[in-house]
């Protein structure tokens, strides 16, 4: 019987000024039975007059850790639920509801160690949560938005009809939930007031991929307001439209004061759809199509080379900058590459160097290649040792680890023998800025794949992307997984050969594959064992703090980046 996820109630203590000393943030968190990699947290935050278990709050919960692996976490807002008291007279003015997911969001990160991979907010919890994300936190990947307003001047016409004179009583009263009881309560018109200032078009400024959730028959946010998150968040987003439900999911009741369907479990299963891996790897690889800030197309076509991308057009953190396009590359080997080919890799790309990281072993059984007017720099990733994908399947198949901790035992070899032919394809960035380049080795996926990662991160860009466009290489193999299978197949040893068929099948299926979890491993073992991508170029690769500045200087381009 499978392990059921633990709830555990929470308690965070307060930093606004506006609540009494000890006062708390009360959440639960829940823990999977078998988390994913890394251990990411789904944060959930509800609506004006919800708290932590309404809704769909809990079920999405346990769906998410059953089926994901995924933490999560729902709170009360201060002033809702069990949460402490605004002894302000304004209230819970939206910049409170900042405050409180500032210390969720510290509190999970810092003494839970979480990645904080996804915010889902209902209604009021939307706006809160996707204007937060975009003034303070545009790192978070992944954003959720069920029933919330875009045209916030709208929340005054919405008071309105509960109380005519809102504005003239400054205030109006209410019955809502408090401490699981429905209790009467005073607004002042302050909160109002600052639910009808944000301006929604600035969820354009986060670089997250987002999910839209109304229900057809909601009556309290206009449902042409899914229309607008859609319209400005285009290529990154993903509307869902639940026909006969309400602002809260349930269906209208011929009975009065009843409630119809319940269409809860179904934004349950929406958003475990969205946060599906497989899901979340398809957006990404459509995604990348162009590159951002872009119409160029990110993959390149060069005949008898698969695998072939350019690594521009990915943003920094800040969004201030992007990595260069045309500048650097990465593909399977060259050794396959056509007469066709070779033309465009001078014409098209203006390629003038590649670097080879094969052995010398996969060298000669695999060729080498000469292109016309692109100079081979040969350099070795472990010298004269087969690096070959066949060898890493034998090295993995006997080695009593998990595939992922074999795969950072790989990686982290790469990483020690790789210091002089890393440091080549480094010094040409630095000293050649204008020259593009193209790294490649059997199938552009693990030796490549490190190089490129330490690129990527060296020039700032977020983590949760490096690992997604590590991934990005199980589709640009796609078309060759058949002769790629046969090729590794073919070199191994007789051994393991002899095999079962299946087990066989699936190492070498699962050799070919480029995992976002493996990635994200990698780039936690970078940080702790090396100090990160500038600590490995200082301490194994031997640059100075004014080669890593060069180096990164010319690796981003200064224009402003369109997300």
């Amino acid at each position: 019987m499978t392990a059921q996820p633990l709830e555990s109630r929470v308690e965070i203590e307060v930093s606004a000024p506006s609540s009494k000393p000890g006062s708390v943030i009360v959440g639960t968190l829940t823990t999977p039975s078998e988390p994913s990699y890394p251990p990411s947290v789904v944060v959930l935050a509800h609506g004006f007059a919800g708290h932590r278990d309404y809704c769909y709050h809990k079920l999405l919960a346990k769906k998410l850790s059953d089926e994901l692996g995924l933490y999560c976490f729902r709170f009360d807002f201060r002033d809702c639920g069990e949460s402490a008291e605004i002894e302000t007279a304004d209230k819970r003015i939206l910049e409170e509801d900042y405050s409180d997911i500032a210390d969720v969001l510290s509190y999970l990160r810092n003494q839970q160690n979480l990645f904080v991979s996804t915010l889902v907010g209902h209604s009021r919890g939307a706006v809160a949560t996707l204007t937060y994300a975009a003034l303070h936190d545009r790192e978070i990947p992944y954003l959720v938005n069920v029933s919330g307003r875009y045209t916030s001047i709208e929340i005054r016409d919405r008071v309105s009809q509960l109380a005519e004179s809102w504005e003239a009583d400054n205030g109006y009263y209410a019955n809502v939930p408090r401490n699981r009881e429905t209790k009467r309560r005073w607004f002042p018109a302050a909160e109002t007031h600052s639910l009808a200032k944000p301006d929604m078009s600035i969820c354009a400024n986060c670089s997250s991929d987002f999910l839209t959730i109304y229900g057809l028959a909601d009556t309290i946010v206009s449902v042409s307001d899914s229309a607008k998150f859609a319209n400005l968040l285009a290529g990154r987003h993903t509307l869902r439209l639940v026909p006969d439900a309400d602002h809260n999911f349930y269906g209208i009741s011929s009975e009065p004061g009843q409630r119809g369907t319940n269409y809860n479990p179904q934004v349950a299963d929406l958003v475990v759809s969205f946060l599906d891996p497989e899901a979340r790897r398809l957006r990404f690889v459509q995604r990348s199509q162009l590159l951002t800030g872009t119409r160029h197309h990110r993959w390149k076509s060069v005949d008898g080379v698969p695998n072939w991308r350019d690594l521009g057009g990915w943003p920094t953190r800040d969004l201030s900058s992007f990595v260069r396009e045309g500048f650097i590359f990465r593909a399977a080997s060259l050794s396959t590459i056509s007469s066709e080919g070779a033309i465009d890799v001078n014409r098209k790309l203006g390629i003038k160097k590649s670097f080879d990281l094969r052995s010398t072993i996969e060298c000669a059984k695999s060729g080498v290649y000469e292109v016309p007017g692109l100079q081979r720099v040969h350099c070795p990733l472990g010298g004269d040792e087969d690096m070959s994908p066949a060898e890493i399947a034998m090295k993995l198949s006997k080695l009593d680890v998990s595939d992922l901790e074999g795969y950072i035992i790989v990686y982290k070899d790469f990483l020690e023998q790789g210091a002089r032919p890393y440091k080549y394809i480094f010094e040409h960035i630095r000293d050649y800025p204008n020259h593009p380049i193209v790294m490649h080795c059997t199938a552009g996926k693990d030796r490549t794949g490190v190089i490129a990662a330490l690129i990527l991160l060296l020039a700032g860009v977020e983590p949760d992307i490096v690992a997604r466009e590590y991934e990005l290489t199980t589709h640009g193999l796609r078309h060759e997984y058949e002769q790629l299978y046969q090729r590794i197949l073919n070199g191994l040893d007789s051994g393991f050969k002899e095999q079962e068929g299946a087990a066989k099948s699936k190492i070498i299926a699962r050799l070919m594959s480029s995992r976002y979890e493996t990635m994200r491993k990698m780039i936690d073992v970078l940080e702790l064992e090396y100090g990160g991508a500038e600590g490995y170029l200082t301490n194994s690769l031997g640059f100075s703090d004014a080669d890593i500045l060069c180096i990164r200087d010319n690796l981003l381009s200064r224009e402003a980046a369109m997300l």
